[in-house]
């Protein structure tokens, strides 16, 4: 069996463990069913409590199970032929678009039909019908046939061509195959059988000139959905709340009488999920027909109130528009008073950057288990969604059996923090640079709000980022006075600095050095409850009037990587008297991205290599190795001058780094 599960680029927050103060959000098994939360479901249905991959069995009709599932046909081709979602049919002649008949053809009801549109005196050849599914299906059997009651009037020439929902041409319209060409059908009921293939786009083209009707178009397969997704509603937590672990449980699947997928090639569930501070994720715009401006609305307006007139009062001597008014209004004006009559239409959605966090890292799921992990989603927030992608074949799929997420109650109303250098607080541009590789004294300053008496505030901080800072001082009140009392703890990223609970607004001043060896590096807090609370996170902003950039990260002027190797003394005395018997050396490697083979070694004057340090893939940062004067072969090497080589080598070039080391007796 596969590895239990394969975690993709998702972060760990912290491992605190979480005590009995979480409540939880469950989906599936005993919580909310998917169903009931969906806000888009294409393939993805909920079955016995799970989520999973639509699996179609023998003898069952495509068209008759996207129904009963709960998903809604639409007639008219998508906007977007690409986007997987909701099922749709559609025709190349108008009028039957528009009397909805294209729905008549999936509707079960042999007694709907194209009725008499296709049977007028003139040449049928080249009237289409299409039909998108929302998604790819395992798909094996075609079936169409005219109404009961005109059994004669059936299609006597066509063809049947396919589009596996994967490609498209430079316009995103499907690009479709021939599955069959029949140049004489004398069959009242068309049933094609063939090879099990992936489709999601049919088209059936009549070929005969001569009149017909069209009542049922049915199609089937066998297997799993290959191709699959679902997106949930907005959940609300009813305030704004910190998260903790997400655990899910999920099950392989595979098809009786399948062939289960090799570990490489399996099936795979990848889950991601954002936060929000309102109601919506998108910021909707009307636009000025005239001019092209756009301006942002309500969403009722956007989705209610448009297109439409607006007119506009101005100030009659400066003509500067007051306002909008309505048409009564607007026409009990003096004329002077009268301004502009604009037409709005709909303009952008774009997605709320300032209130919705991205999408999460995905986290994918490859094996049967549970999993428990931490992650950082941004908090203290109100509304959360998550979607699911799901990738198999027609045997193998992954099912979500349930989903569970933790939240807490947040510590404060509000954590803002800003950082800054400690002799540039108000650099002119705004950003926090500084030469890389160099311990730099910073400073971090944080602001908390309380806007409940029952939040239970916090009594400490934590700050963390690569490599770790250290720790040099606290600062708070105005003015800033050194906070007494303090407990310092290292942690393997940073550190936790730990005082007198907080309960009201209040502001601190975090000092500390860090030496940037990447060239974003950002600097992350959270303020520490009592007890087993995680901790609260701390967000960039304006925390202070005497710092003005506003951000969390530094950067590092240097934007090609440095390799660098320092030495404790520039002569080593290996004699054993305590005194410079071997070389602290400290090796830098900054501004590098993912790992990188790095030698460190000893070289005698005439290039021989006499030891060998450090042979490795290692990323960047900062490594203490040393030095004792004997070679790889653990003998004192003579006395005289030698050189300490550094490389690191990435996938386009080799970084140099030489300093010459003394030995003497």
């Amino acid at each position: 069996m596969a590895r239990l599960f394969a975690i993709i680029a998702i972060t760990a927050l912290m491992a605190t463990t979480i005590s009995g103060q979480a409540q939880s959000w469950r989906v599936g098994g005993s919580g909310d069913g998917f169903n009931q939360i969906a806000l888009t479901q294409s393939g993805a249905l909920e079955v016995d409590g799970g989520l999973q991959p639509l699996e179609l069995r023998e003898g069952a009709n495509l068209i008759e199970l996207l129904t009963e599932t709960g998903l809604v046909w639409a007639n008219g081709q998508p906007t977007d032929f690409v986007a997987a979602g909701q099922p749709r049919a559609w025709s190349n002649d108008t009028q039957f678009n528009l009397i909805d008949g294209p729905l008549d053809l999936l509707d079960g009801d042999p007694n709907t039909s194209t009725d008499a549109l296709f049977k007028a005196v003139r040449n049928q050849s080249g009237a289409a019908f299409f039909f998108d599914l929302g998604a790819p299906f395992p798909l094996n059997r075609i079936r169409f046939f005219p109404a009961e009651d005109d059994p004669d009037s059936f299609i006597e020439a066509f063809a049947i061509f396919v589009n596996d929902g994967v490609n498209y041409n430079d316009i995103r319209r499907p690009l479709y195959e021939e599955l069959r060409r029949v140049e004489v059908n004398k069959d009242i009921v068309v049933d094609l059988e063939f090879a099990s293939l992936q489709g999601r786009f049919l088209r059936l083209l009549v070929l005969s000139k001569t009149a017909f009707n069209l009542a049922e178009f049915e199609i089937y397969g066998e297997g799993f959905v290959p191709i699959a997704s679902y997106e949930s509603e907005l959940h609300s937590f009813d305030a704004p709340v910190n998260f903790g672990d997400l655990t899910l449980h999920a099950t392989r699947l595979l098809r009786d009488g399948g062939v289960e997928a090799e570990d490489d090639e399996g099936p795979t569930a990848v889950i991601q999920i954002r936060t929000g501070a309102d109601e919506t994720p998108n910021v909707y715009f009307r636009r000025d027909r005239d001019t092209g401006s756009q301006f942002e609305v309500e969403f009722e307006e956007y989705d209610k109130r448009l297109p439409r007139q607006a007119l506009f009062q101005v100030d009659p001597s400066t003509k500067q528009i007051l306002g909008e008014v309505n048409r009564s209004t607007y026409l009990a004006l003096p004329v002077a008073e009268q301004g502009p009559i604009r037409d709005f239409v709909k303009g952008d959605i774009r997605g709320d950057v300032d209130n919705w966090s991205a999408w999460s890292p995905s986290l994918t799921i490859d094996s049967t288990g549970t999993l428990t992990v931490p992650i950082d989603l941004f908090s203290p927030r109100e509304y959360l969604q998550f979607r699911v992608a799901f990738t198999g074949d027609a045997d193998n799929v992954m099912r979500i059996d349930s989903l569970e997420i933790e939240h807490f109650s947040r510590l404060v109303s509000t954590a803002i923090g800003e950082l800054a250098l400690a002799d540039d607080p108000n650099p002119a541009d705004g950003i926090v640079e500084v030469p890389g590789g160099i311990d730099t004294a910073f400073v971090y300053d944080l602001r908390t709000e309380f806007d409940s008496a029952s939040l239970p505030g916090f009594r400490g901080i934590r700050v963390e980022a690569f490599p770790p800072p250290v720790f040099t001082g606290l600062l708070s009140g105005d003015p800033l006075q050194p906070v007494e009392g303090l407990q310092e703890v290292k942690t393997e990223q940073g550190f936790d600095v730990f005082f007198d609970p907080v309960n009201i607004s209040s502001s601190f001043r975090l000092l500390f050095d860090l030496r940037l060896l990447e060239h974003n590096t950002p600097v992350k807090a959270w303020l520490i409850g009592e007890g087993d609370a995680p901790p609260h996170p701390v967000h960039p902003g304006n925390a202070s009037a005497e710092i003005s950039t506003s951000v969390t990260h530094a950067f590092s002027v240097e934007t090609r990587p440095i390799v660098e190797a320092r030495a404790s003394t520039s002569v080593i005395t290996p004699n054993d008297d305590g005194r410079n018997d071997k070389a602290e050396i400290l090796l830098i490697l900054s501004q590098f991205v993912g790992g990188i083979e790095v030698e460190a070694e000893i070289l005698d004057l005439s290039g021989r290599r006499v030891r060998r340090l450090v042979f490795d893939r290692r990323a960047a940062g900062a490594y203490d190795e040393d030095w004792d004067g004997r070679d790889d072969g653990g003998d004192l090497v003579p006395p005289g001058l030698y050189i300490l080589r550094l490389a690191a080598t990435t996938d386009a070039e080799t970084f140099h780094s030489a300093k010459i080391l003394g030995v003497a007796y």
